[in-house]
Parts: structure tokens; C-alpha cells; sequence
């Protein structure tokens, strides 16, 4: 830990600054306020809950918040013990470390939960903004069969099968356990992460309808990961970002071996995955008519601008492409599930300490972040998980 804090000892300012492209366009585009709020509120940093769903580019995102609370001094919420709010049960207050001494709400929550709206509300300020981040369902769960395949009950017997997901597929019903809250992400991941059950398949679709629109309530924004770069400017817009503050790198990403999968295959998981692909495509239309509202030329002009600005902060930092975990240093290295090899980043060696920092922050793993911003929180250490 004591590395780490070395190279992360730098000002939100500086940091900042580090990864800021110098052009005048970013500025043209900065956040315009809306009329009629208050001053007060126009300065106040919002207040966030982020749904972080499994397998669907969350980790990217999650580093994004993490970074933007380290820069706003944010509260955030804590898992109690380890890095997970003792998922795969339901949210509860009570799997939160306690508030800091003299910080009146939390501001910040963004660790792997499955969702309790009311749980939720009642550990963070009344005006949080709820986000998440679905993805293309089928992509979704093969990332997540592969990931968690020495993990999750219903999978495990097959971690040494030649061809593990077709198995799986062809005779799921001799290894899922819908009773089994453990298998909770071997059918339906994102509806299972948003607090749905997976046996909803046999709901009428006048209630279903009535879920998805609750969660449209909830939530308002929810990220497409095929659309991501959009996805942050809409963010940005609802969250009163600078677009310097959305530069990222795609993390916790696994090197794909093995040919695109067949049709038949891509069928076989939608039908497994009936409520993902349902939430999957109401969300897709809701987004496409935030889209709309945003403007359509005026995304095109932001897009631009933006992917500028990640070839630009891209190439300033980083040696290149991802790389093996054998190549990455200690203190960047992601935590490998040992089902597959999660790739990591080299920053590049001619940096200023200030741009080190700062380009360290938008390539630091997860778990390391996590721990990181735990201990400049709170003084010390982490809790692992209590013993069985």
C-alpha cells in the first residue's frame, strides 16, 4: 500500500491537469447550466449511486466515478467487509462501513451490489442520481460463464470442459439451481444485479412491464456498453462533468481466444437469458430517445471532440495496446479469476510525476483503487471477509 499511496500523493488539481487536452474545444463544450437552479445547487457535486452490473464495461465506469470522487473529496459507501456489498444478497444499510466522523451523508456508491432501491435511498442523500450499465445480452453472459466459470456453483463442474458454455447450454437444468442465490449470475446476470428473479420468466408481461418501468423510474440514466462514449456524454450532462473528466481506458478486459460464436449458440443463450434480452431492448429504446433529446448533431460534435481527447490522453499515457498480466507492473496488475487472463496497461516512461499520477489513476485496477480510497477514507486497512 505504501507504493501506491507514493504515487497517488498528488492534488485533485494536478491530477486533473495531468490528463487535461490542451484545446479550446473541450471548453466550447463545457456543461451548460439550467436555468432556473439554484447557485447553491448548481456548485453542489451530485450524489451517486451506480449499479455496478457484472460483466458489462462497469469497472471502466466505476473508475471514472472513483476518480471524480477523489477530485470532489466525496463520501463513498464502503463495503463493510472485502470489496462487495455481500453480494449475492440483496443491498442492506447494514452491509456499509460507517459514516466518517463529520461527513453528513455518503455521496458516492459504486461497488458490486444486487439492488435494494429502498435499502439504497436510505444510505444516501435524498437527491442521488441512480445509474447502471447494461450490455448486448449474449456478449454479457458469455463474458460472465467464462469470468466466474471456477466460481459460480453452476458452472464449476464444467471449469475443465473442453467446450464448457455449450455444455452448459445443452443441459442447464442438470446444473442450475434457481434456488441457489449463489447462482445468481448463471441466468439472467443483469436482471438478477437489478434485483429481479430469474424465475420472472413466467410472468405475465402486463407485470414485467410494470418492473421495467419501475426501474426506469429508478434510474435516471442506464449506459448501453455498445454505445459507450455516448453513454458518458450523457452522463456528463446529468452529473455536471467536464469531458477531461471522462478520459478512461477499457478495464478488467480479458484476452478472447476461439472464433465468434455461432448463430445457434447466440440463440441458445437469448432464450436462456429471456428477461436479460427484455431489459436489454427497453433500455436500448430509452436511451435512444435520451439520445434524441440530447440532439443527434450536437452528440456527433461531442463524439468528436471526445475521441479526440481519448486518442490524445490514449497516447500520452500508455506504451500501447493492452498486455498480459506478466507485463503489467505490481501495483496495475488486475486480480485474475484464473479462468481467463485479464489484460492490464504500461504507462509510458517519459511522464512528469504530475501526468504519472494522474495517467497511474485512469489505468489503476479496481481492487487496488478500492483499497486505496478505502484507506485515505478511513485511516486503515480494509476488513476481509470473516472466516467461515
Amino acid at each position: 500500500m505504501l507504493m501506491l499511496q507514493e504515487v497517488l500523493r498528488i492534488s485533485s488539481g494536478e491530477q486533473r491537469l495531468s490528463l487535461r487536452w490542451k484545446s479550446a474545444s473541450t471548453h466550447l463544450l463545457a456543461v451548460r447550466p439550467v436555468p432556473g437552479k439554484a447557485r447553491a445547487e448548481e456548485r453542489r457535486a451530485p450524489s451517486i449511486v451506480f449499479l455496478k452490473t457484472h460483466k458489462t464495461g462497469s469497472s471502466t465506469v466505476q473508475n471514472i466515478l472513483f476518480r471524480f470522487g477523489e477530485r470532489r473529496k466525496l463520501t463513498v459507501a464502503f463495503p463493510l467487509y472485502s470489496y462487495q456489498f455481500a453480494y449475492p444478497e440483496r443491498f442492506s444499510r447494514a452491509f456499509v462501513e460507517d459514516l466518517p466522523q463529520g461527513a453528513p451523508h455518503f455521496n458516492l456508491l459504486c461497488s458490486h451490489m444486487r439492488l435494494d432501491v429502498g435499502e439504497a435511498q436510505a444510505v444516501m442523500a435524498s437527491h442521488s442520481v441512480f445509474l447502471t450499465i447494461l450490455r448486448d445480452p449474449v456478449q454479457a453472459f458469455e463474458s460472465v460463464f467464462h469470468y466466474y466459470r471456477n466460481m459460480v456453483p453452476a458452472f464449476q463442474p464444467l471449469a475443465n470442459h473442453s467446450q464448457p458454455l455449450l455444455a452448459f447450454l445443452k443441459d442447464s437444468a442438470h446444473y442450475y439451481d434457481a434456488q441457489d442465490i449463489s447462482n445468481g449470475l448463471a441466468k439472467n446476470p443483469m436482471a438478477f444485479d437489478l434485483g429481479l428473479n430469474a424465475s420472472w420468466a413466467e410472468t405475465p408481461s402486463s407485470l414485467w412491464q410494470r418492473e421495467l418501468e419501475r426501474l426506469n423510474h429508478t434510474f435516471q440514466l442506464v449506459m448501453i456498453a455498445e454505445h459507450f462514449d455516448e453513454s458518458l456524454l450523457l452522463a456528463r450532462e446529468l452529473l455536471g462533468l467536464d469531458m477531461e473528466e471522462l478520459v478512461y481506458v477499457r478495464l478488467n478486459i480479458r484476452r478472447k481466444e476461439g472464433k465468434p460464436l455461432p448463430k445457434k449458440l447466440v440463440q441458445t443463450i437469448q432464450a436462456w437469458n429471456w428477461l436479460d434480452v427484455q431489459l436489454y431492448r427497453f433500455f436500448h429504446r430509452v436511451f435512444w430517445h435520451k439520445v434524441e433529446v440530447y440532439g443527434y448533431m450536437r452528440m456527433k460534435r461531442e463524439l468528436d471532440v471526445f475521441r479526440t481527447l481519448l486518442q490524445e490522453t490514449v497516447a500520452r499515457c500508455l506504451e500501447g495496446e493492452a498486455v498480459g498480466p506478466e507485463d503489467v507492473a505490481d501495483d496495475l496488475r488486475p486480480w485474475q479469476p484464473g479462468s481467463v487472463v485479464i489484460l492490464g496497461y504500461k504507462l509510458r516512461q517519459n511522464l512528469t510525476y504530475a501526468q504519472y499520477s494522474g495517467c497511474f489513476r485512469m489505468v489503476l485496477p479496481e481492487l487496488q483503487y478500492h483499497a486505496y480510497l478505502y484507506y485515505r477514507q478511513y485511516g486503515k486497512d480494509m476488513r476481509p471477509l470473516p472466516t467461515p
